[in-house]
């Protein structure tokens, strides 16, 4: 597994991994709407996403197996006067699911933003029903903090999410 910055030569890949893990997804978030499944509304999302790299606002990177994008992974939110932090997010394919890549892909983007971005703290939340992702954050080294009670609406129904912190100074992962 390998992971790169996202780019507009990435739309074809990222679309079809969109387009086939969209139910897997959306069992966890909001649906995009039917628009965003079209290769220019792919490549206009990768066009903002590198701008905000190079703006250094936020990161949005891709896992690949081979040629295959299998999860992304952002850092957005990225406030580095005060508090140095960001909040990390990611999805990974259904089919891929259950085999580490997420944990690895997860470490990675922590490493580099402790190391190369000069991150103090990352934050992370999942809804309380999502066993793999706080499966993730434990192997990952993300700490519980927190609990919001009926936090987020997921399909007409309030769900409690699980806040999750990560210091530079907590021991790197190399799972």
């Amino acid at each position: 597994m390998k992971l790169t910055l996202a780019h507009t030569s990435h739309t074809q890949a990222l679309l079809d991994f969109e387009l086939e893990n969209r139910q897997h997804f959306e069992q966890w978030i909001a649906s995009r709407g039917d628009s965003y499944y079209r290769s220019e509304q792919v490549r206009s999302s990768l066009e903002q996403a590198q701008w905000m790299a190079s703006a250094g606002r936020e990161y949005h990177y891709l896992a690949w197996l081979g040629e295959e994008i299998i999860g992304r992974v952002t850092l957005r939110g990225i406030e580095r006067d005060h508090y140095h932090k960001a909040s990390v997010g990611y999805r990974f394919s259904a089919r891929h699911g259950g085999h580490g890549y997420a944990s690895q892909a997860v470490n990675l983007v922590c490493a580099q933003a402790f190391q190369e971005l000069g991150l103090h703290r990352l934050e992370a939340v999942v809804i309380i029903d999502n066993q793999p992702s706080r499966a993730v954050m434990k192997k990952c080294g993300f700490q519980q903090y927190g609990h919001a009670r009926s936090a987020v609406l997921r399909h007409e129904v309030w769900m409690d999410m699980l806040h999750f912190e990560r210091l530079a100074s907590d021991a790197l992962i190399t799972s």
